[in-house]
């Protein structure tokens, strides 16, 4: 199975820092979210969540969220009562930096509460609405531990399993996941230090055992998202040329075979993934990137820019 780019286009740019993106569908409209801030490191980090016209013509500011500190990397859950955008605080002090997850909510899409503590000292990321509950894998900075939650209202928690730990030098954090229609749940697993090579994890329903596979790749930023039963996954792959770009990968079992290379780099990736609700072989997914001001990588200071692309998926291609 291939993929073609039917649209490429920029959703947000003013001169900040945008950065962190995800995407879904709710009630018949695509929404985008992104921290909006000064630069990739900055205090001031704000989320903003965009609705968009159905066919991403438009797109409109709905919400400007902002926890006790600087408000990052927000992820969107929609569920049968409402749509949850889930993000993480950064409070910097002398005695070192806590992070505390959090959400805001909204019943229709257009008035969103404010942001709300869930828990402290961990960053919830990327969660998904399956079968009934809402799942999250959400990793502690200082301990390097992924656990995968689960809940029923999207609010209050419960522990269901270690997904990762620490091994070696290599410290896993930020996950992304998604379901086969057999309900087996694939993750793409990141990890800091060493090589820094994602970790592939797999689980049957009720997820409480994960086997894992190290991927020959650089890859930071993730995102996993399943066309069918195939798995795609995608962020900031560092090449061994020394250039960085987000790329998409398919997995040829735990081979990943590159099947584009997206305008991007310098500070870039974080891709959002949304099935579209009338075709599911067609996805819009979201990213970042400094490119058009800096191609540098690690150029945190520069201003970042948010595309979307619409992409069909199919044997054809």
């Amino acid at each position: 199975m291939g993929l073609k780019i039917e649209r490429w286009y920029k959703v947000f740019s003013d001169g900040s820092h945008n950065a962190f993106t995800d995407v879904c569908w709710f009630r018949g409209s695509p929404y985008c979210t992104f921290r909006h801030a000064t630069n990739h490191l900055s205090e001031d980090g704000r989320v903003l969540v965009l609705r968009g016209s159905p066919d991403g013509s438009r797109w409109q500011v709905m919400a400007s969220i902002r926890g006790p500190a600087d408000t990052r990397d927000p992820k969107l859950m929609p569920t049968p009562d409402g749509l949850l955008c889930y993000s993480f605080v950064a409070l910097h002090d002398p005695g070192g930096s806590r992070f505390s997850a959090g959400c805001s909510l909204s019943r229709d899409g257009e008035t969103w509460g404010p942001w709300r503590l869930i828990e402290e000292d961990l960053i919830y990321w990327r969660p998904r609405w399956h079968d009934g509950r809402g799942y999250v894998a959400a990793y502690g900075v200082q301990d390097c531990t992924v656990v995968f939650k689960s809940t029923v209202d999207g609010l209050t928690w419960d522990d269901v399993s270690a997904l990762a730990q620490r091994e070696g030098q290599e410290c896993p954090n930020e996950t992304a996941f998604d379901f086969g229609s057999d309900g087996v749940c694939w993750a793409l697993v990141r990890r800091e230090c060493g090589e820094g090579h994602p970790l592939l994890a797999r689980s049957d329903p009720p997820y409480t055992r994960w086997t894992r596979v190290e991927l020959a790749i650089k890859l930071q930023g993730p995102c996993l998202w399943l066309v069918g039963e195939q798995v795609y996954i995608s962020g900031r792959w560092y090449q061994p040329g020394g250039h960085v770009n987000t790329a998409i990968f398919r997995l040829d079992g735990i081979q990943p075979v590159c099947q584009v290379v997206l305008p991007s780099g310098g500070d870039t990736s974080y891709m959002g993934a949304a099935r579209h609700p009338q075709d599911d072989r067609r996805y819009w997914l979201t990213y970042y990137s400094s490119h058009e001001y800096s191609p540098r990588v690690n150029s945190h200071e520069h201003p970042a820019d948010v595309f979307i692309c619409d992409v069909l998926f199919d044997d054809e291609y």
